[in-house]
């Protein structure tokens, strides 16, 4: 991104007038590009959403198997107070 940004940077200083602007092809086809690049972060943004909330669903299910096997861990530390042998 910053290469475009430097593209059309140097792209307007390199024109004096407004009019060198509209008689060169090379800063609507750099702001063309940005366009793209534009669109292609915004599928990509839309993607890892959907990717997340995948995440976050997958997560969930865990949930239940991690609030057991902490229940078991702490039962087996406490084991230790009765005898220990533990």
């Amino acid at each position: 991104m910053e290469e475009l940004e430097d593209k059309i940077l140097a792209a307007l200083s390199d024109a004096a007038e407004i009019m060198d602007l509209l008689k060169d092809d090379n800063l609507i086809n750099i702001l063309d590009e940005s366009k793209l690049t534009g669109d292609e972060i915004a599928v990509r943004r839309a993607q890892s959403e959907i990717t997340e909330k995948e995440i976050d669903i997958t997560r969930e299910s865990f949930r239940k198997c991690a609030y057991r096997a902490s229940i078991l861990f702490f039962a087996i530390v406490d084991l230790n107070i009765i005898d220990p042998m533990y």
